[in-house]
């Protein structure tokens, strides 16, 4: 859920997270919010702190305040960055601050840390699975069918975009941001040798890697092939 004021912000905000595989609820206010929830849930809320009427440090205090809502972890935005407004969101109940202007690689981190933290109940251990095709994402350990695979570093964090966004098309522009670096665009054909490098060495599995002409790149399990 994004609760942004600002059309073009909400805007943006959801082209990134759409494109990162997430599915986006837009709000230009707290009451519309509020009034989704009442019959949705959301796995993870966006919202601006200054929001006209409900302010979005009064929005936290709600959602927290009511049992229904209590576990949905909330990341406050804001343009300011002073110590008081982080402490007054952070004792609010927010689960994390992100002032503006941001990057999207520190949102779309922000974003995934949270949302481990509540499916994993704090266990840092994690595993992207595929078939059996498995990433361990805290040692870097990749292997297909019990056989260890060796990847370079820039294909292994091909593969782990790939199984945390399987499904999406990721486009060539977000491929560059989340594996190259905001400052360091990488080439439509930088990327297509890594995806060939990456492929060489799955075996069977490298026929989930889809190239999607014009566009870029989405992961398909084997039996959705």
């Amino acid at each position: 859920m994004i609760i942004e004021d600002d059309g073009n912000i909400s805007d943006l905000l959801g082209t990134l997270l759409g494109d990162s595989g997430y599915s986006v609820v837009q709000f230009l206010d707290a009451n519309g919010a509020l009034e989704w929830l009442k019959t949705h849930k959301a796995d993870l809320i966006l919202s601006d702190i200054g929001l006209p009427g409900i302010s979005g440090i009064q929005f936290c205090c709600l959602v927290k305040a009511e049992p229904a809502t209590a576990t949905m972890p909330v990341i406050m935005l804001t343009g300011m960055g002073d110590e008081l407004t982080k402490v007054t969101a952070l004792k609010a109940g927010a689960d994390d601050y992100i002032v503006k202007p941001f990057s999207n690689n520190e949102l779309l981190a922000r974003v995934e840390a949270v949302l481990r933290r509540y499916r994993h109940n704090g266990v840092l251990h994690r595993e992207l699975v595929s078939g059996g095709l498995t990433l361990d994402a805290d040692s870097g350990e990749v292997h297909a069918d019990a056989s260890s695979v060796t990847l370079r570093p820039k294909e292994l964090e091909l593969l782990s975009l790939f199984l945390r966004r399987k499904g999406t098309i990721l486009k060539y522009s977000f491929i560059s941001e989340a594996v190259w670096g905001l400052n360091s665009v990488a080439a439509r054909d930088t990327i297509k040798v890594t995806v060939h490098g990456l492929k060489a060495k799955l075996g069977k599995y490298a026929g989930c890697v889809k190239a999607v002409p014009g566009m870029g790149y989405r992961w398909a399990d084997l039996g959705e092939i």
